[in-house]
C-alpha cells in the first residue's frame, strides 16, 4: 500500500511551523505555546506509521443470478492493526452495493464503498449486492483506505480480483409460441402436417399390404366397404433461430433497444426449449457470434451466456450471414428477427435468409420512443421521410412473405407473437 500525506497533516505542520517562527521571531512566547501541539500531533503521528501489509481474497456466493436478486461478495482482509478502513470495490453498472447490510459493522460511504472498525488480524467482510441489471459483470479492482497515526497519514492500496458474475433477465412465461410451417424429425409438442405414426387423427384411408392392423378402423371397416385405417399426425419439433440485431445504429437510445431484444429473446428461447425444440442463436455484431441450435437447459444456459455478452459496437468490416455456417442455420428453420430495422445491412440479412428458403419472423422494436423530439420544421421533415423509408421496408418484407410485427414495449411479449402467428395463417390462406 501506498502512504499518502492527509490534508490535516499538511495543516498542522503548517499551522506548527508558522506559530513557532512567529513565536521566535517576535519574541512572543504565547506563539511558541500554540505551536506545540500541533508540532506534537505531527511528531506522534510520524512515530506512530507503519506498513499494513494486507491480503485481500473475494469471492462470490454464486456466479449466477436473476434480476432484481442479492448476491453477497465475501471479501477477506489480513493485515496489521488499523483504527478504520474502507473497502471500495470497482463496481460496474447494474450492480450496486444495498443501502441495508445485514452485518452492522458494515456502514454504506457511497454507491461502491463500505467502511468498517478493523481490529487487526484477519476480517471476514460480507457485502450484500443488488442485482439492478442483466450482464456479465467483472470487478476489476477493490480500494482499500486506511487512516494511520491520530488520521495524519492515509495508506491506499489497489488489488485487482479475478471474479465475474452473469445475471440473467427476468423473463416473460409465454403461453402461446411460434408455429413453424415445416416440422423436424425429432419428438416433440408439435403436432405435424404430414401423416405418420402420432395422437392426433388425421384422415382415414383403405388398408394397404404392410399397414399395422393396430390402426384399423373397425367401426368404418364394419360397413362393408373394405378395411380402412386411421392415419394420424406425428409429434415432432422444430428448429428456431433467434437473430438479435446488435449493430449501433440507434444512436440514443440503443442501449434500451438492446435491452428489450435481450429480454425477448431469453423469453423466446425459454419457451421454444420447453416445448422440446431446438433453439440456435446469431448475434449480429463485432462481431458476428452464433450457436448451433440445441435442446434442453444446457442450451438454454448458453444462449443466456451468450446473449449477457452482446454490447453495441460500431461494425466497418460487414460480410453478412455469408460467415454464419451451415450448422447455425440448418434446413426448415424458422428464423426469428429481434431488431428496430434501423442498419441497411440487417434488413439485407433478412432479405437474403428469405431468398434461400427460410421461414422468416422479424419482431421490430420501434426505436421512435427512445428518439429525440424533433422541433425545428427541418427535424419534422427528416423523421416523416424516415417513417416513409420504414414503411416501405415493412411493405417489401410483406410481399416477400416475411411476417413484421412492432412490439410495443409497454404491452406483453405474447401479443406480439399472436400478432405475428394470426399474419401467418392470413399469409397461409392466401396461398392455399
Amino acid at each position: 500500500m501506498i502512504r499518502q500525506v492527509s490534508p490535516r497533516f499538511r495543516s498542522y505542520a503548517v499551522l506548527g511551523v508558522v506559530a513557532l517562527i512567529g513565536g521566535l521571531a517576535s519574541g512572543r512566547p504565547e506563539l511558541v505555546a500554540v505551536s506545540a501541539p500541533f508540532i506534537l500531533l505531527v511528531g506522534l503521528g510520524l512515530m506512530r506509521t507503519f506498513d499494513l501489509s494486507p491480503v485481500i481474497e473475494s469471492r462470490f456466493d454464486r456466479d449466477r443470478a436473476v434480476e432484481g436478486e442479492d448476491v453477497h461478495l465475501h471479501i477477506t482482509i489480513t493485515s496489521r492493526a488499523v483504527r478504520s478502513l474502507e473497502v471500495s470495490c470497482d463496481l460496474p453498472t447494474g450492480l450496486s452495493i444495498a443501502p441495508d447490510q445485514e452485518d452492522p459493522a458494515i456502514a454504506v460511504v457511497g454507491e461502491n464503498r463500505v467502511a468498517i472498525r478493523h481490529g487487526g488480524g484477519k476480517v471476514d467482510l460480507d457485502v450484500r449486492l443488488s442485482c439492478d441489471r442483466w450482464g456479465a459483470y467483472r470487478p476489476a479492482w477493490i480500494r482499500l483506505r486506511s487512516r494511520q497515526g491520530l488520521t495524519q497519514f492515509v495508506h491506499v492500496g489497489v488489488f485487482p480480483v479475478d471474479l465475474e458474475l452473469r445475471v440473467y433477465p427476468r423473463t416473460e412465461m409465454l403461453r402461446r409460441l411460434f408455429q413453424p410451417v415445416e416440422t423436424q424429425l425429432g419428438f416433440g409438442d408439435l403436432v405435424s402436417r404430414r401423416k405418420g405414426e402420432g395422437l392426433e387423427f388425421a384422415d382415414l384411408r383403405p388398408f394397404s399390404p404392410g399397414d399395422d392392423p393396430r390402426r384399423i378402423n373397425w367401426r368404418v371397416s364394419a360397413t362393408g366397404r373394405g378395411v380402412w385405417i386411421n392415419d394420424r399426425h406425428p409429434e415432432r419439433n422444430s428448429d428456431v433461430v433467434l437473430l438479435v440485431d446488435t449493430l449501433a445504429s440507434a444512436r440514443r437510445g440503443v442501449g434500451v433497444v438492446l435491452d428489450l431484444a435481450v429480454r425477448a429473446a431469453a423469453a423466446i428461447a425459454a419457451g421454444h426449449l420447453g416445448r422440446h425444440d431446438r433453439v440456435g442463436l446469431i448475434s449480429f455484431g463485432e462481431p458476428i457470434r452464433w450457436l448451433q441450435a440445441g435442446m434442453g437447459d444446457v442450451q438454454r444456459y448458453r444462449i443466456l451466456d451468450t446473449l449477457m455478452e452482446s454490447h453495441v459496437r460500431w461494425q466497418l468490416l460487414w460480410r453478412g450471414v455469408r460467415v454464419v455456417p451451415p450448422g447455425a442455420l440448418p434446413a426448415k428453420a424458422l428464423v426469428v428477427g429481434l431488431t428496430p430495422l434501423l442498419d441497411d445491412r440487417v434488413i439485407e440479412a433478412f432479405g437474403e435468409l428469405r431468398g434461400r428458403g427460410f421461414d422468416v419472423i422479424v419482431i421490430e422494436i420501434p426505436p421512435e420512443p427512445f428518439l429525440p423530439n424533433a422541433e425545428k420544421p427541418p427535424d419534422r421533415m427528416a423523421r416523416r421521410i424516415w417513417k416513409l423509408e420504414r414503411e416501405a421496408t415493412r411493405s417489401r418484407f410483406t410481399r416477400h412473405g416475411i411476417a413484421v410485427v412492432q412490439w410495443d414495449p409497454s404491452e406483453p411479449l405474447q401479443q406480439a407473437l399472436v400478432d405475428a402467428q394470426s399474419y401467418r395463417r392470413s399469409c397461409l390462406r392466401a396461398r392455399a
